[in-house]
């Protein structure tokens, strides 16, 4: 049974389907949005930006219009994970254009310095197609928040800044035309930056082949959100894929009722990962390789003392249909993995009577699992079984007649517990560990429940 260790292992770098989330302080988590905000904002434009619209009145035309620069200060400002609202108010956000102006008499080139009262930018993370989160963002500044620098004449500084001021507000640019750019851009943004999230790598040992396995994070998906509204705590979510499938389940509120990950007000970070994960990975293992090879356990392989040795003998205890059988026989039981996931495991047990080789029965059980998550060198953890409960049995066929039966349940799910023997084979998916050190200074706590594993500690950049 310790080729179980090997299906921890492969399964994380074959099946993802946006089963990572995590928690961490309501306002860090804001910083580092304002930083992302930020650094958008004044790197939107990186060559001049045409605005093609001409502007007139009876007097006054305005024309050549190019949005040269952005600035911020975003300093105090608002977001708010529970509605989807960033707010930059006010006048955070300074947008600089150059531009020509002819009054009949005289042309020349001047510049705008505009600074946006509000800002306000809605998210609207799509869960029902499962496809990407949505940005709507609307400006607006009044009259006395343009300025035209360098105008001496008076009576034409505030035709100017009037035409301006009238001319944005019926072209809609600073509703429309330069938002929609945004907005495109900004998620163009978002997706720059989940391409650059570290991967989880695990370096397995010799017994499992020297496999180099990743877990990719790097797909946005979906904005971060404050689900319980308490403005402590902020959840934020990656994708990844199940080869080119997608999985469009809305699984966001799935750790919300561990509350040491909902509730997490004491400054830790937290990575939850879903048992969906292992579930599907662990269907693609059985179908792929556990149903090619099968792990024997006789009377060679056991490693301790037990209540039943390997003979028809203890499996009369257990069993009907066998009683014609010599008692002396030995059997021994050829293991297949079907399914499982971090909560149980599902296998069936072919038990061949080694004597007579005519003999034979199937069982499909399935075991409970209770896991350890040690950690080790303040960054790395395992995942180890530590014990099992045999929940179900199944005959599912014998060439013995009359068939073979369980006669004894209890005694024969005790039996199938005392099998194991994790002192001297555990099975746990890295004896090194796996390294968490992109994410984490230090892991604190790590541990399994039954809607996934859960991380917690100090945050790398913190």
């Amino acid at each position: 049974m310790k080729v179980s260790s090997y299906l921890f292992l492969t399964l994380l770098s074959m099946y993802l389907c946006q089963n990572i989330i995590t928690s961490w302080n309501y306002d860090k988590v804001a910083m580092y949005d304002l930083q992302k905000m930020n650094n958008f904002l004044n790197n939107f434009v990186q060559s001049p930006l045409d605005i093609p619209y001409t502007l007139s009145n009876n007097s006054l035309t305005i024309n050549n219009i190019k949005l040269v620069g952005i600035s911020t200060n975003l300093y105090d400002s608002l977001i708010n994970y529970n509605t989807g609202l960033l707010l930059l108010a006010p006048n955070k956000i300074t947008m600089n254009f150059n531009f020509s102006y002819s009054d009949g008499t005289q042309s020349a080139d001047a510049t705008l310095e505009l600074k946006i009262l509000t800002f306000k930018l809605k998210v609207t993370n799509d869960k029902t197609t499962g496809k990407k989160a949505n940005f709507e963002i609307k400006m607006n500044s009044p009259l006395e928040n343009y300025s035209v620098p360098g105008i001496q004449d008076k009576t034409l500084l505030e035709a100017l800044k009037y035409l301006l001021c009238s001319g944005f507000q019926q072209k809609s640019i600073l509703n429309t035309f330069i938002p929609e750019k945004m907005q495109t851009e900004l998620y163009n943004c978002y997706n720059e930056y989940y391409k650059n999230v570290k991967e989880f790598n695990v370096q397995t040992k010799d017994f499992f082949g020297n496999l180099k396995l990743n877990i990719k994070n790097n797909e946005f998906l979906y904005f971060c959100e404050d689900l319980l509204g308490e403005y402590k705590t902020a959840f934020c979510y990656y994708k990844g894929k199940i080869q080119n499938n997608e999985d469009k389940t809305d699984k966001t509120s799935c750790p919300l009722k561990n509350e040491r990950f909902s509730h997490n007000d004491d400054d830790l970070y937290n990575i939850f990962i879903n048992n969906d994960l292992f579930t599907n990975a662990m269907k693609y293992i059985a179908d792929n390789y556990f149903s090619k090879n099968v792990k024997i356990y006789n009377n060679k392989t056991n490693t301790k003392q037990l209540s039943y040795d390997f003979t028809v003998k203890s499996l009369n205890k257990y069993f009907r249909g066998l009683e014609y059988l010599n008692k002396g026989d030995y059997f021994d039981c050829e293991i297949t993995i079907e399914k499982g996931n971090l909560n149980e495991v599902t296998y069936k047990v072919k038990v061949n009577i080694r004597d007579n080789n005519k003999n034979y029965f199937e069982m499909r059980i399935t075991s409970g699992l209770t896991l350890d998550i040690p950690i080790k060198k303040s960054v790395r953890f395992d995942i180890c079984v530590k014990e099992t409960k045999t929940k179900n049995i199944e005959i599912l066929f014998s060439t013995t007649k009359p068939q073979v039966e369980v006669s004894d349940l209890e005694g024969l799910k005790k039996a199938i517990e005392e099998s194991f023997d994790f002192s001297y084979n555990p099975i746990c998916l890295n004896s090194d560990g796996i390294s968490l050190r992109d994410y984490f200074a230090e892991i604190t706590s790590a541990y399994a429940k039954e809607e996934g594993l859960y991380f917690e500690g100090q945050q790398l950049y913190q």
